[in-house]
């Protein structure tokens, strides 16, 4: 008898991908869905990168595993200013999409993982199907950021060693899916002093870095440089999810890591296509057409998402102010009772009912490592991909960015706001009382 492996048998579809699906599938039967559970942001790809794209369809060769060397020069170039000699100390791979990135740096750094709650969704199942052990970290919200005690952190790898797992390696994510929020840059240095002193190796999901609304970039990797790499893309700051275009930076002090993961993207992706390629060279030199409307997204995520946070805040939901990427991770605690008394008393209840009774797509915090009876959902403020180009060359134009420009090009967004203070009305909460 031919059976499958338990990990691969008990790992579910990606909950944001799940999400994605059942979208598409309740609007092709002619309903009118909200989608704020897949976070693709919206915008259109430049010109340039279009034309760079065409230009280039004849590039058929296998390249070399982590990417052609003009193009990881241009990159290193591009990062400079962001993470500054951390580049130098570095050597770089490409991989479609940072996902594959992640799973390999998971692959070949021995030992078992540990992970902040909340975080996104991929990270520990990547771990359960490399056969090791996750570990919690908790953290807590607010609206100036997610914060990781340094001594918290310490006492979770001491723990686990005292009952006999291997910490090993740490995944950071800032600005943070699922909460829309930063590590404060200040906090960073505590975070990495720990690493340091106990041998933790850092893995920097830096994938929205690019999309954090104060406009500024910070890395964790100038604390700890040594033991610190860096995963990222074009995915999120140039809408381009689908081209599935990765990057890291692997550090040179942790001897044969650049090595392990040529031979595994040997064995495995080969390389990125050669059209992607030369196209992403022109997305890393930095034109100016190309970073104004990296800004000019970013901005639009920031109108977005802060609607998001404030009107939730309004209804009296605990909600995180959003300081970068597509998201906020509203909590519904002050409403425990009276959605208990509803017969909701898990995220994946509130969840259910607001999809089945409303048709609003959520995530519930359980996806991203929440215990079940923390009443947090993850919500996508990209709902408004049919005006999403018309949106940003009326902001590229001079329209202002304010609640009319949102109900102009997002009414799903306003709309589903709305829907949440009907759905405590529903439940018989109070939504006149403020969050704390």
């Amino acid at each position: 008898m031919i059976e499958l492996s338990d990990e691969i048998k008990s790992i579910p579809h990606s909950p944001t991908l799940w999400a994605n699906d059942l979208v598409w599938e309740k609007r092709a039967k002619g309903e009118t869905v909200y989608h704020m559970g897949f976070g693709e942001s919206p915008f259109p790809v430049p010109e340039r990168l279009q034309k760079a794209l065409a230009d280039n369809a004849d590039k058929k060769e296998y390249y070399p595993a982590a990417g052609i060397p003009e193009l990881l020069e241009t990159i290193r170039e591009y990062y400079r200013p962001l993470v500054g000699d951390y580049v130098d100390q570095c050597d770089l791979i490409t991989a479609p999409g940072s996902k594959l990135i992640l799973f390999a740096l998971q692959a070949a750094i021995k030992g078992d993982l540990l992970y902040p709650d909340p975080s996104w969704v991929s990270y520990v199942p990547q771990a359960k199907l490399l056969h090791t052990k996750s570990i919690r970290v908790p953290l807590t919200l607010n609206d100036s950021g997610y914060h990781i005690d340094p001594d918290v952190l310490r006492e979770c790898i001491k723990k686990a060693r005292a009952e006999g797992l291997n910490p090993s390696k740490i995944i950071l994510n800032s600005p943070n899916n699922p909460a829309g929020t930063n590590i404060p840059a200040d906090e960073m240095e505590g975070i990495a002093k720990v690493c340091q002193e106990e041998g933790i190796f850092i893995i920097s999901d830096e994938i929205y870095g690019l999309v954090s609304f104060d406009g500024e970039y910070n890395s964790i990797t100038k604390y700890a440089p040594g033991i610190s790499a860096i995963t990222t893309g074009l995915s999120k700051h140039l809408s381009l999810g689908g081209w599935r275009f990765g990057v890291g930076f692997i550090p040179k002090g942790v001897e044969g890591l650049q090595g392990a993961l040529c031979r595994y993207i040997s064995e495995t992706w080969s390389c990125i296509n050669g059209p992607l390629q030369f196209a992403a060279i022109e997305a890393y030199k930095g034109h100016k057409d190309v970073e104004d409307h990296i800004k000019a997204c970013t901005d639009i995520h920031a109108l977005m998402n802060g609607t998001i946070s404030g009107g939730l805040k309004d209804l009296g939901i605990d909600c995180p102010q959003a300081r970068g990427a597509f998201y906020t991770y509203p909590n519904f605690a002050p409403f425990k009772k009276e959605l208990a008394a509803a017969g909701i008393k898990t995220s994946q209840d509130v969840h259910v009912a607001l999809l089945e009774k409303y048709n609003l797509a959520t995530l519930p915090g359980k996806a991203f490592g929440a215990p079940e009876d923390v009443l947090t959902l993850r919500l996508s403020g990209c709902d408004y991909r049919d005006k999403a180009a018309e949106a940003l060359k009326a902001y590229q134009n001079g329209e202002e960015l304010n609640m009319a420009f949102v109900e102009k090009y997002a009414p799903r967004v306003l709309e589903s706001i709305e829907i949440f203070g009907r759905f405590l009305a529903d439940a018989g909460a109070n939504t006149n009382k403020k969050a704390a």
